[in-house]
């Protein structure tokens, strides 16, 4: 019996559960001895929250596209143009901005799943070019200014305590916990898994696929459209560096928390972990003064070595 416990396939059955783990007990380790004063008090945790909720948010919903053998680079890009729309529409509009914010997240995921599912166009091109007309988008709308609100009601949506926890933190939780129901309890979620698993076998099955890929890229685009929403209102506005280094760390969350770039393997519930790990690591480098740019890099490396370690061999093939 501890033969089989320690047998190298069962460590590669469990290779995506041991490696986040293992990552996040040594970094945790790491982090102190390098700086004894990391998270050592309630403030500095609750830094921690603001930097991780609003990222935990777009990492869900990048995750479900990753899940489904896709890539999906606008996530940042429409962050971006949401929390912008949010911020210069609120004076007017108030907390209905919010809708609109939304309906042009789902009007770009629509966009994306719609070329890639009705046309057959590569999601990484497909992405590509409509993150940069979200950029484009989002500098008209701003002038090239960085959009300021005071409004306390503005900014109470992410940072109303409560029970000690900022608001955001809810939101964050709240989203984890409705994708991973999506995911393991209803027919959509088996759907996104079947597809990334083996996409024609799914269709083989009669199950309608253009419209499920749709789907989950119009969802994830809504959850990056609701996370520029929280980052708007913790930085109470929104300027055009929004987003602009996060793609990386994104799908470095995803791949660390042990969902494959091949599809069909991991999940939402997964990504948590990958999230607390890619955000505690860039403060911890950031406490020890690291620049931005060996960051970077640093996160590029972790994503490419877990991508290489959780991939399935099995199934690598041309993602669309």
């Amino acid at each position: 019996m501890a033969q089989a416990w320690i047998s190298r396939e069962w460590f590669q059955r469990n290779l995506n559960t041991i490696i986040p783990i293992s990552g996040l007990v040594i970094l945790i380790i790491s982090l102190r001895i390098a700086n004894p004063y990391f998270l050592t008090s309630w403030d500095s945790a609750i830094t921690l929250i603001y930097g991780m909720a609003w990222f935990m948010v777009a990492a869900c919903g990048l995750t479900l596209v990753i899940l489904m053998g896709s890539f999906d680079f606008s996530v940042p890009s429409v962050l971006k143009l949401s929390a912008m729309i949010f911020a210069v529409l609120y004076p007017m509009l108030g907390l209905y901005s919010i809708l609109l914010s939304l309906a042009v997240g789902l009007l770009f995921g629509f966009i994306n799943g719609t070329l890639l599912a009705r046309f057959n166009i590569p999601s990484f091109m497909v992405t590509l070019a409509t993150s940069m007309v979200a950029e484009g988008a989002a500098q008209v709308i701003s002038g090239g200014y960085t959009r300021i609100i005071t409004d306390p009601a503005f900014r109470a949506i992410s940072t109303t305590m409560i029970l000690g926890l900022p608001s955001i933190f809810y939101w964050a939780i709240l989203v984890w916990i409705l994708c991973i129901f999506v995911t393991f309890v209803t027919p959509f979620g088996r759907t996104i898994y079947a597809i990334g698993g083996n996409i024609v076998g799914t269709r083989l099955a009669g199950i309608n696929v253009k419209k499920a890929r749709t789907l989950v890229f119009m969802l994830c685009s809504l959850l990056a459209s609701f996370a520029g929403i929280l980052y708007a209102s913790q930085i109470q506005g929104a300027h055009m560096q929004v987003g602009v280094l996060d793609m990386i760390p994104l799908f470095a969350s995803v791949v660390v928390g042990g969902t494959a770039l091949t599809g069909g393997v991991g999940g939402v519930h997964r990504t948590l972990l990958g999230v607390i790990i890619i955000r505690w690591l860039d403060s911890g480098l950031s406490m020890l003064a690291i620049d931005l740019n060996v960051r970077m890099i640093i996160f590029g490396a972790i994503a490419i070595v877990m991508a290489i370690l959780t991939i399935d061999r099995r199934r690598i093939k041309i993602m669309k």
